[in-house]
């Protein structure tokens, strides 16, 4: 896959992602009621986006990858029913090292992301027909989200054409919890 299809899969994939966190999002800002279970802290947009922008860093350092990292940007999507609420998203992959050193990212990270301060919930198989091995954590103190998920087309024993295509590589998906904003509105990136 070229450097600019890598670009538009992203693109894509992350447009669809931010379509489901806005379906899904937040539905209130109280305690007392069934919605988030958390009030939301007052930050502006660009210091929301400076903090995830870190904790990728962070990740993509702990990861000790060295490839080709997708340029993908972070981007705001409003949580439901929260007056000037929002959540910072950001999905970026790797692709370039061996399957090997993919693999050995992966369970580096596994490791060292909870002695950074991160919560494992999920380690293992993906529930997919291609069974990637996924790796769901959250940052115990801000409370971002993430999944990094391990792609590696090269081992498919019957890829397809599609899947011929892509490069063996690590995504991640970081979320922020909802932050709130008076100057943000639902159409600010």
């Amino acid at each position: 896959m070229t450097g600019s299809a890598q670009c538009r899969f992203a693109w894509r994939v992350g447009l669809a992602m931010s379509a489901l966190i806005a379906a899904t999002g937040c539905s209130t800002v109280t305690k007392e009621d069934d919605g988030l279970d958390y009030t939301p802290q007052r930050m502006s947009l660009e210091d929301a986006k400076d903090l995830v922008r870190q904790q990728s860093s962070k990740i993509l350092d702990l990861s000790e990858l060295r490839g080709d990292v997708s340029p993908a940007a972070p981007h705001a999507s409003p949580c439901k029913d929260v007056d000037h609420g929002y959540r910072v998203n950001h999905w970026w992959s790797v692709a370039g090292p061996s399957a090997d050193a993919l693999k050995e990212a992966m369970d580096r990270l596994h490791r060292e992301l909870p002695k950074h301060g991160w919560k494992v919930y999920r380690y293992g198989e993906a529930n997919s027909k291609a069974r990637q091995l996924r790796l769901e954590v959250e940052d115990k103190n801000e409370h971002h989200t993430v999944t990094i998920e391990l792609s590696l087309p090269s081992t498919y024993p019957n890829p397809s054409k599609w899947e011929k295509k892509m490069r063996d590589s690590i995504s991640i998906s970081l979320a922020s919890p909802c932050y709130v904003d008076k100057a943000y509105k639902p159409n600010d990136q």
